[in-house]
């Protein structure tokens, strides 16, 4: 197999990785690279290719569990249990069926302000509040 296609399969893998917060798909390009490396100076040995592939994916998992990097749950990033107990400020009135936009005291994935949606009750603009559950990207608030 050509390296150009083992790295074209790497930037693949990395793309995926940016967008879900697991580390599965970093030891994949990991691998994937090494792969691209050994297709370029052994342009014939697909065998040799894919064992280095997947040798690579599969000690780099091992060794990432066996340290137990992700196995805290406050390494949860771009999860919904970052955001449970954040707490903000409202900035347009909201109610548990009128979406609204509040502004939290910490940036959570980039942003401070998050539509929402209050638990239970109207809560009006200016009013402190915490964040209980997450439903999609809509937030769902208490007043404290």
């Amino acid at each position: 197999m050509s390296y150009f296609i083992w790295l074209m399969l790497a930037v693949a893998a990395f793309v995926v990785e940016m967008t879900l917060p697991t580390f599965f798909a970093l030891f994949a390009g990991i691998g994937f690279i090494f792969a691209a490396s050994a297709a370029f100076f052994f342009p014939d040995s697909l065998v040799l290719q894919l064992i280095i592939a997947s040798v690579f994916m599969v000690f780099g998992a091992i060794i990432f569990k066996k340290r137990g990097f992700g196995d805290d749950p406050r390494d949860a990033v771009g999860t919904h249990n970052e955001f449970i107990g954040i707490g903000g400020m409202v900035k347009t009135a909201l109610s548990p069926h009128q979406e609204g936009e509040v502004e939290l005291y910490e940036a959570i994935v980039g942003s401070r302000h998050w539509p929402a949606v209050s638990e239970d009750g109207e809560i009006n603009e200016g009013t402190e509040i915490q964040v209980v559950k997450l439903n999609g990207n809509t937030l769902i608030v208490e007043k404290i």
